[in-house]
């Protein structure tokens, strides 16, 4: 017992949550991926189970190297990277993987990651660090624009054209960490405002760039029809407004038009609520999910849906216990810090863990519009899974380190206690 004491230090409840929601991404992504496994390895389940397992190994990892290092150097390290991971944002967004139609990625051949996931955590921590070291300059409105709202407006921006949702997290638990660390409402608000703004001008650029692309590719097909006399088709692009609209519009019932479930626009959202809806209070079983194999991402964006059917309304309220228990210790640590580092740094990891879970849920269960979050530490992905493995981490090695400075308080105590009885008798 004592062993695990010294190898798991810090918040105990945090690492009990790490460990159920381990065990939980194993069972239920083994039940989900079964039509991976027959689609890319043959029908070999055990090997959909094994790389997932080695995922969420790393994930651990993660966990166990950023608990021990002190809390207090993320903050001069988010300082320095901030400019860099703009840089590989913006790379990213120009040069990046494409994929679903979306540069979201950066193929190292061996490895693929989504730099956004590095950059929330990095902003994150560089706003912790910024609301300390500011703390008599809050209320000038320039210190705060210059400080902390341009690099959340740049983090945001270079995001949100080929992932609105993260960008769209990441603004609002950044608005609220800057709430809680006591900017004046009014600044916050004019930072929202620019960011309106801009978004409003990124929309008239994105409309004019995708007339210009279907006008030119227009031209290009009747050119080759008039050369080849064959008529050519050509596909015409959508703007990412009409894209982000589409997906709003297919979670309920068009009433102008005839409504088919199971088209383009609806057919995941559908798949996810007949897997909700035919689930019961225990669910169906573990291994007995039947949307799974009609669902495209059952292991991912929609494993909760896969949780519900499975397991029912009990399986989701554990798994949604486990979030909300996970943020009450965050919570827990705002208390006892209040207006410090680790505090700031705490709430601001939690909040962002917490509000990608719910919008997944929201997702799954037909709330929200499809985003394509996965669920912290559960969904089956690389990326994501080492990046909640650092967040978990990092809220660890704040606990670890209040823990020893309670500790050598304690001892202090002690000592001073016994010098006096000493010098008593």
């Amino acid at each position: 017992m004592n062993v695990i004491n010294k190898i798991m230090r810090g918040d105990k409840v945090i690492w009990i949550v790490a460990l159920l929601l381990g065990i939980v991404s194993l069972i239920v992504v083994y039940s989900a991926s079964s039509a991976l496994a027959v689609n890319n390895f043959g029908g070999n389940t055990g090997r959909v189970l094994l790389k997932h397992g080695g995922t969420l190994l790393i994930g651990f990892v993660m966990i166990f190297i950023f608990y021990r290092i002190n809390y207090q150097h993320y903050a001069k390290a988010a300082w320095l990277l901030l400019i860099p991971c703009l840089a590989l944002l913006a790379y990213t967004l120009l040069f990046g993987q494409n994929l679903n139609q979306a540069n979201r990625t950066i193929n190292l051949g061996f490895f693929s990651f989504q730099p956004s996931e590095l950059a929330k955590i990095i902003l994150i921590t560089y706003l912790a660090r910024q609301l300390v070291m500011m703390r008599d300059r809050l209320q000038n409105f320039k210190d705060v624009i210059l400080w902390l709202g341009l690099p959340i407006l740049f983090t945001a921006a270079l995001i949100f054209p080929e992932n609105l949702s993260t960008a769209a997290i990441l603004l609002v638990v950044c608005l609220v960490l800057l709430f809680i660390g006591r900017v004046k409402f009014l600044h916050i608000l004019a930072i929202l405002g620019i960011g309106v703004v801009g978004l409003g001008l990124y929309i008239a650029f994105d409309v004019i760039r995708t007339n210009i692309s279907n006008k030119h590719a227009k031209t290009a097909a009747e050119q080759e029809m008039v050369v080849d006399g064959k008529p050519t088709e050509y596909r015409e692009k959508q703007t990412r407004i009409a894209t982000w609209i589409n997906r709003i519009e297919a979670m309920g019932e068009s009433k102008d038009e005839e409504y088919d479930p199971f088209d383009k626009h609806h057919y995941q959202q559908t798949y996810a609520k007949i897997a909700v809806a035919t689930s019961s209070v225990f669910g169906k079983g573990p291994g007995k999910s039947e949307q799974r194999n009609f669902l495209p991402h059952p292991y991912s964006d929609f494993i909760f849906a896969i949780i519900v059917e499975e397991y029912g309304i009990f399986g989701a309220l554990f798994v949604l216990m486990l979030y909300i228990i996970l943020f009450t210790r965050v919570l827990r640590i705002m208390l006892k810090r209040p207006l410090t580092f680790g505090a700031y740094l705490a709430f601001g990891l939690g909040f962002l863990v917490i509000m990608q879970a719910m919008i997944n849920m929201g997702v799954s269960i037909g709330l929200l519009p499809v985003t394509g979050q996965p669920l912290p530490f559960v969904s089956m992905g690389g990326t994501s899974m080492m990046a909640t493995g650092i967040i978990i981490g990092m809220i660890l090695s704040v606990t670890r380190n209040m823990e020893m400075e309670e500790e050598a308080l304690e001892a202090v105590t002690i000592t001073e206690e016994n010098q006096q009885l000493t010098t008593t008798e």
